[in-house]
C-alpha cells in the first residue's frame, strides 16, 4: 500500500538564527536576575554601579561555562527552557535558598559551639557552603530526573544541567566576590583572575561530577526509587570536591605561590579528569545512537550509509554541510536531532525505563517527523512532491507508521 499525499518543496526560511536570540536573552535575564538579586542583598556593594560593572566582570566566567555545556550537549541538545530554567535556578533561588538556609537554620544551631572567628570561618567555608550549595545547585537535575525521564536520557543529561545550576550560581555569588573587592579596594583584579580565569570551571565541576553524574546514571535504570542511592552519593561527592577547593588556605602550605601549587598539582589534574569523563561519556552516547539506529536501518528505516552518517561527528557535519548549500540547514538539523531522540527513545525501551503506550506513541511520533523531514528536504532538491510507502517498521515497542520509501539519489548524500 502506498501513500501518494504530496508534500510541496521546502522552502527553508532564512532569518535570525533562534537558538542565538534565545541564547542571548536568556543570558540577559539571568543577567538581570542576578543583579536583582545582588541588590536586594546589599551588603558591602551597595552602588548599582558597581553591581554592574562585576557583573560584566562576572559575564566572561559565564560564558566561556556556557560555550563548554553546548558543545557538551551538542550531540542530542536538551529543551532550551529546561537549559535556562537550570541555570536561572542556580543563579537566582539557589543562592537565596541557600543563604536562606545558613542564616536562619544552620548557624543559630551551630554558632554557638563554635568558640572563635576563626573556628566560625573554617565551618562556613569548608563545612557549611559545600553542603548548602551543592544541595541548592541539585534541585534543577532532581526535577529532570522525577518528572522528566523522557527527556532526561543519561549523565551527559545529568552533566549538562547540574553544570547549567552551577554556572548561575557561579554568577551570582561572582558578582557579589567582584564588587565586594570593588567596593572595598578599588581593584577587582587580582579576584576576576582566581575566579574568572584561573577557575570558571570550579562550580560546574563540583556539581556536574557529583549529582550530575550520579543521577545521570541512575536515570538510566528502570526505576526512580534509585535517586535514595544515586541522590545522596551525588551530594556527598559534589559537597566533598567543594570542601577541598574551598579549604585550601587552611591547610596549604606557602601563601599565595602554595595555593598556586596546588592548583597545578590538584585542580588542574581533576578538571582534566572531568574533561575525559565527559569525553568518555559522550563516546558512549555515540554508540548508543549508532547501536538503535541500526535497528531501524535493519528494518528499513535508514541505509547503512544513513546510520554512519547520523552517528557519527563527521558524518553528520557532511550532512549539514550537504544540507547548507541548499538552504536546508535547519532542517537536516532538525532531523538529526529527532533520529537521536529516536535512538534514546528506543533504548529507553529496551533496557524496561518506558514500555507504556506513550512510549509507542512517542517513537511513532518521531518516526513520522523523521518522514517529514526527509520527504521535506527531498522534495526541496528534487523539485517535485515526493510519496512514502506504508509498512511495519522496526519490532516491538513500536506502532504501525510510514515507513521511507525510494528516493532520489540526490538525497543522502553519497561518498
Amino acid at each position: 500500500m502506498t501513500a501518494t499525499a504530496p508534500l510541496s518543496p521546502l522552502a527553508q526560511p532564512k532569518g535570525p538564527d533562534v537558538g542565538l536570540i534565545a541564547g542571548i536573552i536568556g543570558i540577559a535575564v539571568l543577567a538581570l536576575a542576578s543583579f536583582g538579586v545582588i541588590l536586594v542583598l546589599g551588603g558591602a556593594i551597595g552602588n548599582p554601579l558597581v553591581v554592574a560593572t562585576s557583573g560584566v566582570m562576572a559575564l566572561v566566567p559565564l560564558s566561556f561555562v556556557i560555550w563548554a555545556v553546548l558543545a557538551i550537549d551538542r550531540w542530542e541538545p536538551e529543551p532550551r527552557i529546561a537549559m535556562w530554567f537550570a541555570a536561572l535556578w542556580g543563579g537566582v533561588a539557589a543562592v537565596l535558598l541557600t543563604l536562606a538556609l545558613n542564616t536562619w537554620v544552620l548557624e543559630p544551631i551551630v554558632t554557638p559551639f563554635l568558640q572563635s572567628q576563626e573556628q566560625y570561618e573554617f565551618y562556613a567555608t569548608v563545612v557549611q557552603a559545600p553542603i548548602t550549595e551543592e544541595l541548592w545547585k541539585s534541585i534543577p537535575v532532581v526535577i529532570m530526573f522525577l518528572f522528566f525521564r523522557r527527556t532526561f536520557d543519561g549523565p551527559v543529561d545529568g552533566v549538562v544541567f547540574a553544570a547549567l545550576s552551577a554556572a548561575g550560581f557561579a554568577f551570582t555569588e561572582n558578582i557579589l566576590y567582584f564588587g565586594t573587592s570593588l567596593a572595598e579596594s578599588g581593584d577587582g583584579s587580582f579576584i576576576f583572575f582566581l575566579r574568572g580565569i584561573m577557575s570558571p570551571l570550579t562550580h560546574a565541576i563540583f556539581t556536574a561530577v557529583g549529582i550530575g553524574l550520579a543521577l545521570g546514571l541512575a536515570a538510566r535504570l528502570r526505576s526512580r526509587w534509585w535517586i535514595l542511592l544515586a541522590f545522596p552519593a551525588g551530594w556527598l561527592v559534589s559537597a566533598l570536591l567543594h570542601a577541598l577547593w574551598n579549604s585550601a588556605s587552611w591547610w596549604v602550605p606557602g601563601g599565595t605561590v602554595g595555593f598556586f601549587v596546588y592548583y597545578l598539582v590538584v585542580q588542574v589534574p581533576l578538571c582534566v579528569l572531568a574533561a575525559a569523563l565527559v569525553w568518555l561519556l559522550l563516546r558512549q552516547e555515540i554508540r548508543i545512537t549508532r547501536a538503535r539506529l541500526h535497528d531501524y536501518g535493519r528494518a528499513g528505516w535508514f541505509t547503512a550509509e544513513e546510520v554512519e552518517r547520523l552517528s557519527t561527528g563527521d558524518g553528520r557535519a557532511s550532512l549539514l554541510a550537504w544540507a547548507r548549500k541548499r538552504g536546508l540547514r535547519r532542517t537536516m538539523r532538525d532531523y538529526i536531532i529527532t533520529a537521536t531522540r529516536l535512538a534514546n527513545s528506543r533504548q529507553r525501551a529496551l533496557v524496561g525505563r518506558d514500555r507504556s503506550r506513550s512510549s509507542m506513541a512517542d517513537e511513532a511520533t518521531l518516526l513520522a517527523r523523521l518522514v517529514q523531514h526527509r520527504r521535506g528536504m527531498a522534495s526541496a532538491v528534487m523539485g517535485q512532491p515526493v510519496a512514502m510507502a506504508v509498512g511495519a517498521p522496526v519490532a516491538a515497542p513500536t506502532a504501525r507508521v510510514q515507513r521511507f520509501g525510494d528516493l532520489d539519489a540526490a538525497w543522502p548524500p553519497r561518498r
